[in-house]
């Protein structure tokens, strides 16, 4: 009896050579880049994407084989999933990969935010030193009020971290979650008002999409802190720069823009007291080899089996 041919499996965006190496043991694999992807999307039985590859109706209705779309990473807002199971077409990703990165990006920016550190590159003279000294100011953490949006894998570490460090924790999630250290659930408008630090771990839906806005700005704290190590179009950047600028948040770490990259006349360019990163926050070696895990469940549904870690319906 003659094997079956392999599946063929494209792969659109970087994976690791293990991964890579996996795959080509259980499928014949195509290698391409999210602008040639027409050219070989109809020979796909399964698709492996990142963050740039847009998988929708379109792309869909030009992949009759298609069977299962893995997404190397956490979010998939770049996944049409009701039209990929409308085809009988699985969506997988990995949900754990980058817990541990975000968790410590955002400790590392509540600490960075409230206590300013600079640093000598080389030898300063005895006047200079002192001068140096002076500049650095701060406040402690202890008896700060953290806020956070979305006690889910990240965010409930986020807080357990927090509480470590003698911070006074509230959050809000909409499913109900107890958790195993000092904190109160709470909802938005209470952690708004009352959370010298808020920081958000939602995924982007219907319901997340500008969840941070003017409306919701103006129901902060006076001179609190907002962090956004989560999806970019969560917040209305031109409601959160001019937050900023009147003084209604004293200081913003983001991580996640919106569009990516931001454009030139992106309005958080010259807003004062922001920190502004290029969508790092996860970008550890272990944390992107994780991600890149998820080819093990696009092989289990290309064999017929259960993957570990289906994409769970919009919330």
């Amino acid at each position: 009896m003659t094997d079956s041919p392999k599946p063929t499996v494209v792969v659109s965006e970087p994976l690791n050579e293990s991964s890579l190496k996996f795959l080509s043991e259980h499928a014949r694999v195509i290698r391409t880049q999210v602008d040639r992807l027409h050219e070989v999307i109809e020979q796909a039985d399964a698709l492996v994407v990142r963050t740039y590859t847009q998988v929708d109706a379109d792309l869909l209705s030009r992949a009759p084989r298609l069977k299962v779309v893995g997404r190397a990473g956490v979010a998939y807002e770049n996944i049409d999933v009701p039209a990929c199971r409308s085809r009988g077409i699985a969506v997988v990703h990995t949900p754990a990969a980058s817990t541990e990165a975000v968790v410590d990006y955002t400790i590392a920016h509540i600490i960075l935010m409230n206590r300013r550190f600079y640093t000598l590159d080389g030898y300063v003279e005895p006047e200079r030193f002192h001068e140096i000294r002076k500049q650095s100011f701060g406040r402690f953490l202890a008896g700060l009020t953290l806020g956070i949006v979305g006690a889910g894998r990240i965010g409930s570490r986020v807080g357990k971290a927090a509480v470590g460090l003698g911070m006074n924790v509230l959050y809000n999630d909409i499913r109900h979650i107890e958790l195993d250290y000092p904190a109160r659930s709470v909802e938005k408008d209470e952690l708004y008002a009352s959370s010298d630090i808020v920081t958000i771990h939602v995924p982007l839906t219907s319901k997340t999409k500008h969840m941070i806005n003017a409306d919701s700005l103006g129901r902060f704290k006076q001179g609190a802190q907002f962090i956004n190590a989560a999806r970019g179009p969560c917040v209305d950047y031109h409601a959160l720069a001019e937050a900023l600028r009147s003084g209604r948040l004293s200081a913003a770490t983001i991580d996640c823009h919106d569009p990516e990259p931001p454009p030139p006349d992106y309005p958080l360019w010259n807003a004062p007291n922001v920190i502004l990163n290029p969508h790092s926050a996860a970008r550890v070696p272990q944390a992107m080899e994780n991600m890149c895990l998820v080819v093990h469940d696009v092989v289990a549904v290309l064999q017929g089996k259960t993957p570990r870690y289906p994409v769970q319906e919009e919330q």
